[in-house]
């Protein structure tokens, strides 16, 4: 059964939860990791209770699949008057945002599980959401082979050993890189590393500027994050990035913010369907597990060039055991413009 202890006072809004950004709606739970969900990675493990619901929780919700297949125009009925300020909808809570989806949960979103079988109408819009906005959240591949190794957080001091090594292994990955986040873009070290990558034939492709939460940032900053960084990116390699990866893997189901990315000529935020958790000095066998889980399955998986503890032999161990693993698998590794079939630069 579920339990709960006494919640923080204040209702996070944005899906993150804990001291900083208070506790979850009611009936959800608040992560090991800080965000609010009702599955079994959000329930139970280092489930922090103080801050929402912990143990088997009712009417849980699919997993979110980000793409989106059905070419369905979206349709709606009368809403209800209320909009829901705290990410659900239905009779009690109201409607979702303009521009998103009730699903059968009571949740809004925009992905396919939010917008088409069980879909609320009276509550929010359903079927496909028009692509006016030019931006798809995305955490896998199409093809079930594919394999994407992504990092994030570079350039940073190990990255030539990590680039001597995906050429040592025929391998190439995409790069979500910061401009002032770890190491300063504008040094020679970071524009020989940026060069390099692209001279391998990876993907660079924007992480903003400073590592911004962009759901906590005004629109203007938010513009300001993207196009810093990618001048940096065009003056070194002569492109600007059309992918991006949201810090925190933060945004997704907010129109206002695919809109502006959009409209900067972003087409994909790209999130993961497997993360490594190199960060929290997992090991190896810890990320492993998380590929087995994945078989027979496109994977997008998250690295990091930088973290807290990280060594170069770490970061290159574990980059080294992914790749042997998913060559016996039988995947093929790609960068993110295969993986999605899309063009990784505007």
């Amino acid at each position: 059964m579920a339990t709960t202890t006494k919640k923080a006072t204040v209702t996070s809004t944005n899906g993150r939860c804990g001291a900083e950004f208070g506790s979850c709606p009611e009936g959800q739970c608040c992560s090991q990791y800080g965000y609010c969900g009702v599955s079994s990675d959000h329930c139970t493990t280092g489930c922090q209770s103080s801050f929402g619901q912990c143990g088997s929780t009712t009417n849980k919700k699919t997993s979110v699949k980000k793409t989106t297949a059905t070419t369905k125009m979206a349709t709606t009925t009368k809403k209800a008057t209320v909009t829901s300020t705290n990410g659900r909808c239905g009779t009690e809570f109201g409607s979702c945002p303009e521009g998103q989806c009730c699903s059968q949960y009571g949740y809004c979103g925009v992905s396919s599980d939010h917008c088409t079988t069980g879909c609320q109408s009276s509550f929010g819009q359903c079927g496909a959401i028009s692509s006016s906005t030019g931006l798809k959240y995305y955490d896998s591949c199409i093809n079930k082979k594919h394999w994407a190794l992504t990092f994030d957080d570079g350039p940073y001091d190990y990255d030539m050993d990590l680039l001597d090594l995906l050429k040592k292994k025929g391998v190439k990955a995409t790069f979500f890189i910061n401009g002032a986040n770890v190491m300063d873009i504008k040094t020679t070290k970071a524009k020989n590393i940026i060069q390099r990558m692209d001279k391998d034939g990876h993907i660079v492709a924007s992480h903003t500027w400073s590592h911004a939460d962009i759901a906590k940032i005004s629109k203007s900053e938010l513009i300001k994050e993207m196009t810093q960084l990618e001048d940096y990116i065009y003056k070194y390699i002569g492109k600007k990035p059309a992918f991006m990866r949201p810090p925190y893997g933060s945004g997704d189901g907010n129109v206002s913010i695919a809109k502006t990315l959009g409209d900067l000529g972003y087409s994909a935020a790209i999130l993961w369907n497997v993360d490594t958790l190199d960060w929290d000095q997992r090991g190896v066998d810890y990320a492993l597990s998380q590929f087995k889980k994945y078989q027979g399955k496109p994977i997008l998986s998250l690295n990091h060039n930088y973290y807290g503890g990280i060594t170069k032999n770490k970061l290159l161990e574990l980059a080294e055991k992914e790749i042997d693993y998913m060559k016996k698998q039988g995947y093929i590794s790609v960068t993110m413009d295969e993986c999605l079939g899309l063009e990784a630069y505007k």
